[in-house]
């Protein structure tokens, strides 16, 4: 009786249909252009509807839609086909909406028959609901609905990657894989039960790094504080127990995906503080990852690694000094990073900006001036690592000095004791 008294309720009472637009907004989200993700509510179960706030409906191609109109979608579950309808009501504030026949509520009540139950009985509402996510297809106003914890019947569980480590797709062959998004750095598949995770060293702004055989991958969330709560965040902190598969792939190269391999979380991830699209210092999430088996990742080729460093140095040039400073000194030390074809390893261009950034044209061994400028007009200054990379020595801005190229051949010539002191003296103030 009481769903029966709600459903009047809700029908009956103009005022349900005038909520403001923001307070059903925080429920839904698009991921890379191709995938609305709504957290299933009251409505969902209970109504068989959603409002579709306006930040969404563009997605759905509704934005000429006016009061008194409806239009007609088409939802696809698997090999299932379901009729729906978008109507934008008559009301003083009209709202729009999504709503769909009892053999889609059916659906939903077969794979979450305790979320109805919970309805049925609560008034409240839970933040643990799962989401709905809606996928566009070739055909207009079609879309592909995939239930979050759920796997359509025709697709296996099984899954097979096509790849060995360091072969490289593009990005059309990696969505036909994996049958997920053609966009964003992490692109969830329901339908392989997967989370792949994508470090774009030429596009993102984040740095991403190997580390001690471990990759120290950024978070899901361009402006803000990020949070572990938020869309692939919360999927990629539960992979130890929910179930969902993670692969990694590098790109060096526009365009060309290096498949790393099957990844697991490694450790809890940890937060640093890095600035945001809009250059706003911001905390995020870290998520370690190791290879499944503890595998090392695939060796690189020198050039490709130096390749990758000096897009990284451009992108940390161009910091603000405070925030230059704030990822410097969050830098894990590490004892060991990615090895190539040549056993090089892989050093951190944070750390070696901000050294020479403090030494101010400065060399830190024999106090005089750089040289000269480089092509951007700065002081040509190298940075060296006191204690060696090949030693162990950490790559981290206690362990690295800006000398110019004559001291710096004269450490790997000599590396004299009273040197070494007096560098890790100046060192030891930055911190």
């Amino acid at each position: 009786m009481e769903e029966i008294e709600d459903i009047i309720a809700s029908s009956d009472d103009e005022e349900s249909d005038l909520v403001d637009d923001d307070v059903h907004a925080f429920s839904w989200a698009i991921e890379d252009g191709t995938t609305a993700v709504k957290k299933t509510d009251r409505s969902v179960f209970l109504y068989r509807e959603t409002v579709i706030p306006q930040k969404i409906r563009e997605f759905f191609s509704i934005n000429d839609l006016q009061p008194g109109q409806k239009r007609g979608i088409t939802l696809w579950h698997g090999k299932d086909r379901f009729d729906a309808f978008i109507e934008k009501t008559i009301h003083t504030s009209p709202r729009t909406r999504l709503m769909w026949k009892p053999e889609f509520a059916a659906l939903l009540r077969t794979h979450y028959p305790q979320w109805l139950e919970f309805f049925q009985k609560n008034r409240k509402e839970s933040h643990e609901t799962p989401s709905i996510y809606f996928v566009k297809r070739k055909e207009p106003n079609h879309y592909s609905v995939e239930l979050e914890g759920a796997v359509p019947h025709e697709i296996t569980t099984e899954f097979l990657v096509p790849l060995n480590a360091g072969d490289v797709i593009d990005n059309d062959t990696l969505r036909a894989i994996f049958q997920c998004s053609s966009q964003g750095g992490m692109r969830r598949s329901l339908r392989t039960n997967s989370l792949v995770l994508i470090s774009d060293h030429t596009k993102s702004a984040y740095v991403d790094k190997w580390m001690n055989n471990f990759f120290h991958y950024t978070g899901m969330g361009l402006t803000g504080e990020q949070s572990l709560s938020f869309q692939q965040n919360k999927t990629l902190v539960e992979s130890k127990t929910n179930g969902v598969n993670l692969y990694l792939f590098e790109v060096f190269e526009e365009g060309k995906y290096v498949y790393i391999g099957e990844v697991e979380l490694a450790d809890r991830p940890y937060r640093s503080r890095q600035p945001d699209i809009e250059k706003n210092l911001r905390d995020v999430y870290i998520f370690p990852l190791q290879l499944k088996g503890h595998k090392r990742p695939p060796l690189l080729k020198k050039e490709v690694l130096e390749s990758k460093e000096e897009i990284v140095r451009k992108k940390v040039h161009k910091l603000p000094v405070e925030e230059l400073a704030a990822l410097a000194k969050n830098v894990q030390p590490d004892s060991g990073t990615r090895t190539v074809t040549t056993e090089v390893r892989e050093r951190n261009p944070v750390v070696s900006e901000y050294a020479k950034l403090l030494a101010k044209g400065i060399c830190q061994l024999c106090d005089q001036p750089a040289p000269f400028n480089n092509r951007d007009g700065d002081p040509f200054l190298e940075t060296h690592h006191i204690i060696p990379l090949a030693q162990d020595g950490p790559d981290t801005i206690e362990n690295v000095a800006a000398l110019c190229p004559n001291c710096h051949r004269k450490m790997h010539v000599l590396n004299l004791p009273a040197d070494v002191a007096k560098l890790k003296n100046k060192t030891s103030l930055k911190v």
